[in-house]
């Protein structure tokens, strides 16, 4: 496997753990039922995919931009 497909697979492995992390968190909100209080455990789900999806964007950004720096090198050939 190449640099730039494990760092592909890492950012999309991280943005899938964020999204399964929020909605976790809005299973919570509402399986909950509405006491009028606050729901911490969802809070504390919700605050955890918040990094995660940050995280994961910047290794997608990553990822990206060694696309684009490996399409502008000059491939030599062995002839």
């Amino acid at each position: 496997m190449t640099e730039l497909r494990t760092v592909t697979i890492v950012g999309g492995i991280i943005a899938a753990a964020s999204g399964v992390a929020a909605v976790a968190a809005v299973v919570m909100v509402f399986a909950g039922g509405f006491d009028g209080g606050a729901n911490i455990g969802a809070g504390l789900v919700l605050m955890l995919s918040v990094p995660l999806a940050v995280a994961s964007g910047a290794t997608l950004t990553v990822a990206g931009l060694l696309r684009l720096a490996g399409r502008r090198q000059p491939r030599t050939t062995g002839a």
